[in-house]
């Protein structure tokens, strides 16, 4: 026999009622607690960064370092290596690599290498460095003459002259290719050059001789022409103007003429 009437409704256990309020109350406390938390990360002096631990200067200082990372001040959790390390390459032109690490809660740690000066380039006062890849950069204006690695600028070459550079500021390459191979030959040419475009490379030898090396590759091969042009002008007694081993199969030289 079926009996019609209101629905019976269903009750919801008492049990289910409490868990859900305890987890509404469990998701309100781990919400407060991220705030806490947050405005604590965010708020905390000691997640700030305020100076870090520099290796590999030498030439430049470790504060110009640090200021051209653009950490001081930053959040640790802004600190990214390799948006430091292109700061620090974009305003120091004078470092060759830079490697920058950070942790929590704020520490820092940046090694830097410097670029080895292969040659002083005076262009009418202007002082400009070259290292072995052509890369040409001013000298760092808190280099001190008495820093360490002094020698290796003082025991490089010297050279005079209008500096000729081809685009992203590197060393022409016909110049470039010219000197790696007078500095592969391992001969102390000359403690001192001038460069006079469209001859390229000139020094004065001991006797007072202008020699005309050129530019571009086959160096080697001209200081060999040169020696042995040299040795027959001695034993003649001839005192040249100048001696040109630029196109080594045809050297010359002149009596009356300066070039």
């Amino acid at each position: 026999m079926l009996v019609w009437g209101r629905p019976r409704v269903r009750q919801r256990p008492a049990a289910s009622r409490v868990l859900s309020a305890r987890l509404r109350g469990a998701l309100v406390l781990l919400a407060g607690l991220c705030v806490i938390g947050g405005s604590w990360l965010a708020l905390d002096d000691r997640f700030y960064v305020y100076r870090a631990d520099v290796v590999g200067a030498v030439r430049l200082s470790p504060d110009e370092i640090f200021a051209a990372s653009g950490l001081s001040g930053l959040h640790i959790l802004w600190a990214r290596s390799s948006m430091i390390e292109r700061r620090i390459l974009e305003a120091l032109p004078t470092l060759e690599s830079a490697y920058a690490k950070c942790s929590l809660p704020a520490k820092c740690g940046i090694v830097v290498v410097e670029r080895q000066p292969k040659v002083t380039w005076d262009e009418n006062g202007m002082v400009w460095w070259i290292d072995a890849g052509g890369v040409v950069f001013q000298p760092p204006h808190s280099f001190p003459s008495d820093a360490e690695g002094a020698g290796e600028v003082a025991g490089g070459w010297t050279i005079r002259g209008p500096l000729p550079k081809d685009e992203g500021d590197r060393l022409n390459e016909r110049v470039r290719v010219g000197l790696s191979e007078l500095w592969a030959t391992g001969k102390d040419v000359a403690p001192e050059f001038n460069y006079v475009p469209g001859r390229g490379l000139v020094f004065t030898d001991e006797r007072g001789w202008r020699v005309i090396l050129g530019q571009g590759p086959g160096m080697e091969r001209r200081l060999r022409v040169l020696e042995r042009l040299t040795a027959d002008l001695e034993a003649r007694g001839i005192t040249p103007r100048f001696v040109d081993v630029r196109f080594a199969d045809a050297p010359y030289y002149s009596l009356t003429n300066d070039w």
